[in-house]
């Protein structure tokens, strides 16, 4: 779906779909150099990383096994709950190997905080994490991280983001209009 089909809903185009690819394709490019005859394993978040893990797995010139987690640490009203709450686990054993964890967007860092402590319990040789966006104030994590673009607070859609189950096919990075939120 193009911008074009709901404007009416976005306050503004935050991301084009070139852009977001160029950038997928140079943070491709730097891990593909930092990890140099390794055989990362990709652990993409559910649902919203889903777009971004597969593209950045796609822009990767070595090999790549991907798995996916998903977790819960928002309400439905979308504020935050304090809490992380594991929907569907990793099928991987990661166990000596090298973790990159995929997620398009870190707000709070409360969710990537509890990925990396409950990854880092399964013993892997190093975890990363890769994420296309970072909102400010996000806490430094003591990890080495890759990051596509600093953004600025707003209900952010398209691009595999979604907002009660509408615009994850949106090609774009946009920002939701305050009348389109119910």
């Amino acid at each position: 779906m193009d911008a074009e089909h709901v404007a009416d809903d976005l306050d503004s185009v935050l991301l084009t779909e070139e852009r977001i690819l160029t950038r997928v394709g140079e943070l491709g490019r730097t891990i593909d150099k930092d990890y140099a005859g390794r055989e990362p394993v990709l652990v993409g978040v559910l649902g919203g990383a889903a777009t971004f893990t597969v593209d950045l797995a796609r822009s990767l010139e070595s090999q790549v096994e991907i798995g996916w987690m998903a977790v819960r640490s928002y309400t439905t009203s979308k504020r935050s709950s304090g809490s992380v709450r594991l929907l569907k686990d990793l099928d991987l054993e990661i166990e000596g190997r090298h973790v990159i964890i995929a997620e398009t967007v870190i707000d709070t860092g409360l969710t990537m905080s509890w990925l990396i402590g409950n990854l880092r319990q399964r013993g892997p040789a190093s975890i990363a994490v890769c994420a296309l966006l970072r909102k400010p104030n996000t806490p430094a994590f003591d990890v080495p991280a890759y990051v596509g673009f600093d953004v600025e607070p707003g209900l952010i859609v398209g691009y595999g983001l979604d907002y009660r189950g509408h615009y994850r096919n949106l090609r774009c990075a946009a920002v939701l209009a305050p009348h389109a939120v119910r």
